[in-house]
């Protein structure tokens, strides 16, 4: 196959001016029939990989299948590929009545790309309708969501495996993520039966975010809503906010605090409100009409919005990597960003009660350790980038020169 005329194709499709060689790679080896999956920072481009390998596909009456965690990022993608003219559709439980006229055209091969959640997998309607037409590959968006060392962790993600079991033609599988630290990628390859995996990494390294933190302990609630309010000020620079809570409660404490000091600016996202209600949330964030999102952690993931300025952990989150993903929403355009993480001791012993709670054998354990290494981050006076890289992974030895530890390290060396 000549995949670079295809691939120039393709990209003029997908109005992509020129691929860059971490995406060509992984292309090729998909396009080549081995399972994939790739390491890369957020707003990398590692959508258009799928998407490129998709298009070409769809040449031979081929489709692919695009697994994705939640409604919105589904709606985002699905609408933004259907303005270029591409066969793009959605099945979610937003259009039941509509799933048999779209599995039809699928059977006539007028389809490139069918996004869904790992929900609707599970549907004996889709399994049955898509058995014997099966995908020539499946994307999975969000691949950490497999894992269970975050509060990402989607239990439905361990069940994409037997949905491709079921299947009469093995499809190519291509796993996507920003963070995974080594072992993570063990579990991600093993969860969903991926073999001889060909495994792609670029430094997750976006030097357009500033990471600044603040030692909270003593804190009350009050006090610690000040200190949001003084950032949003100092940092959202006329672009958008997350402010991110543990909980749902503190979640509505933190909403209801800054809707009345910046009115009509806020709104809010956590699992316990009417389901309506925080779609429309959701969305009125996402197109600019609200610039202050207080949610819990789930909220934002891979939802494309470029302007966000400022990204506030109200307190310490639960690993890394749930930290470094969150983080990664904000400058999605590159321009100059700040992710502030505010932490105290009792955020600690916070973690650890929802971790004893919702978690247990195995996962809770490493939970624990997770908490820990995060805290141990807070609290040490080494670059931020660095520990935080080096702990996913990635191999970072410089400084930042920008984060907290960095400028204090060289205010101190100055005034020696």
């Amino acid at each position: 196959m000549k995949t670079t005329q295809s691939m120039q194709k393709t990209q003029k499709q997908l109005g992509i001016s020129k691929l860059r060689k971490h995406q060509i790679d992984p292309i090729k080896n998909i396009l080549n029939q081995n399972d994939t999956m790739v390491i890369a920072p957020t707003s990398s481009g590692k959508s258009a990989i799928y998407q490129v390998s998709a298009l070409i596909k769809k040449e031979e009456n081929r489709w692919t299948l695009v697994i994705e965690p939640t409604l919105a990022l589904i709606g985002d993608q699905v609408q933004k590929l259907q303005q270029k003219g591409i066969a793009a559709v959605a099945i979610t439980s937003r259009n039941s009545a509509e799933h048999d006229k779209i599995l039809r055209q699928l059977h006539s091969h007028n389809i490139a790309l069918v996004y869904t959640t790992p929900e609707q997998l599970q549907t004996y309607h889709f399994i049955e309708a898509t058995k014997y037409n099966s995908p020539w590959l499946i994307a999975v968006d969000e691949a950490h969501c497999v894992t269970a060392w975050g509060n990402t962790f989607r239990p439905k993600y361990l069940k994409i495996k037997d949905y491709i079991a079921n299947l009469k033609h093995r499809p190519v599988i291509a796993a996507f993520t920003a963070t995974a630290s080594p072992d993570e990628r063990k579990d991600i390859q093993k969860y969903l039966g991926m073999e001889k995996t060909k495994l792609h990494t670029i430094s997750l390294y976006r030097d357009n975010i500033t990471l600044l933190k603040e030692d909270c302990t003593g804190f009350d609630l009050k006090q610690r809503l000040k200190r949001v309010r003084h950032y949003i000020h100092k940092y959202s620079d006329g672009g958008r906010v997350i402010v991110y809570c543990p909980t749902h409660d503190t979640t509505d404490m933190a909403a209801n605090y800054l809707s009345n000091q910046f009115l009509c600016h806020v709104a809010k996202c956590h699992a316990y409100m009417d389901t309506d209600d925080r779609e429309e949330n959701e969305l009125l964030f996402i197109h600019g009409d609200k610039h202050i999102m207080v949610a819990t952690t789930a909220f934002g993931m891979g939802v494309d919005v470029s302007d966000i300025r400022l990204v506030i952990h109200f307190n310490l989150p639960l690993s890394v990597a749930d930290y470094y993903q969150q983080i990664g929403r904000a400058g999605r355009d590159g321009e100059k960003s700040h992710a502030v993480l505010l932490y105290s001791e009792d955020d600690v012993k916070l973690n650890r009660r929802i971790v004893k709670k919702d978690y247990s054998g195995k996962v809770k354990k490493q939970l624990k350790q997770s908490i820990d290494e995060m805290y141990k981050i807070a609290l040490s006076d080494q670059c931020l980038v660095r520990q935080v890289l080096n702990a996913l992974g990635d191999k970072y030895d410089g400084n930042c020169n920008h984060c907290t530890n960095c400028q204090r390290a060289r205010k101190n060396n100055h005034e020696d």
